[in-house]
């Protein structure tokens, strides 16, 4: 089973990040997770490849594709009182019911933040929800009128090239991702990532907003990265390509792009047009 569910939090103890608070969230969660059930939150924590993903905190009311600049990201600002809400993903059946069993009232503490969840949302709003493999592959192959893909990465985005930090939404590097994921997580329906690549360079870039930013992870250190909405046409793909590259995206709103999404980065959200 996949699951996007969003928490409802209200601040608690208000203030400023001084750096991206991805590494601080990812922390909570795997201390909040342990409050009851230590020896899951110690298994999960082992796991080379996390089975979930953490968003970005969204200020109830705007829209969840608005593209987010390097002060928002590096120094972000909540006022004691103000409601935020916060996307998780899960990969794995074990990870949705560990992540749905978060008691209301659970105070999170990411730095000298606080946040009281107050609503745990997996029912449709905010583009919340449960599928199964099975459904999101019938849900491919069902979307014959599709003509264009809308991605939006919501959270700095980035990529491993070879040793390197790669910050550009290349259909390749966002693809062959996808199919990285999709392999490490053991799901039905064997994706070749070459072929992936090879398909994605036929993707037809229609429009982009965005923004290149330097995330400040510490003091001394930053990487690059990127937000913004990029749309791709996949007219000149064959039915059979058309359904491996319809099916990753499709995916990419549960497992994210990139590297990091485990701590706050690549969120992603994807339209069909």
């Amino acid at each position: 089973m996949l699951g996007i569910l969003v928490l409802r939090l209200r601040t608690e103890r208000g203030g400023h990040y001084s750096m991206f608070p991805g590494k601080l969230l990812h922390g909570a969660l795997f201390r909040c997770i342990a409050t009851y059930d230590a020896a899951f939150a110690s298994e999960l924590h082992a796991r080379k490849m996390k089975p979930f993903t953490i968003g970005f905190f969204r200020r109830t009311g705007r829209s969840a594709t608005a593209v987010l600049r390097a002060q928002e990201l590096n120094e972000p600002h909540y006022a004691e009182g103000e409601e935020l809400l916060l996307r998780l993903t899960a990969l794995d059946e074990n990870v949705l019911a560990a992540l749905l069993r978060i008691p209301l009232g659970t105070v999170l503490a990411a730095g000298q933040l606080s946040f009281i969840v107050e609503e745990i949302l997996a029912d449709g709003r905010e583009n919340t929800g449960v599928i199964a493999e099975e459904e999101l592959i019938a849900a491919a192959l069902s979307a014959e009128d599709a003509q264009k893909i809308r991605v939006s990465f919501r959270s700095p985005t980035v990529f491993r090239v070879d040793k390197d930090d790669c910050a550009v939404p290349r259909p390749a590097l966002i693809f062959a991702s996808l199919a990285d994921k999709w392999t490490w997580q053991g799901l039905p329906f064997a994706v070749d990532k070459d072929i992936v690549r090879a398909i994605a360079a036929k993707l037809i870039p229609l429009d982009w907003r965005g923004a290149g930013v330097r995330i400040r992870q510490s003091e001394r250190k930053t990487m690059p990265g990127f937000t913004g909405t990029f749309a791709f046409s996949i007219g000149r793909l064959s039915p059979e390509e058309r359904e491996i590259i319809l099916l990753l995206a499709q995916f990419a709103p549960f497992c994210g792009v990139g590297r990091l999404t485990a701590q706050g980065f690549g969120e992603t959200i994807v339209a069909l047009g």
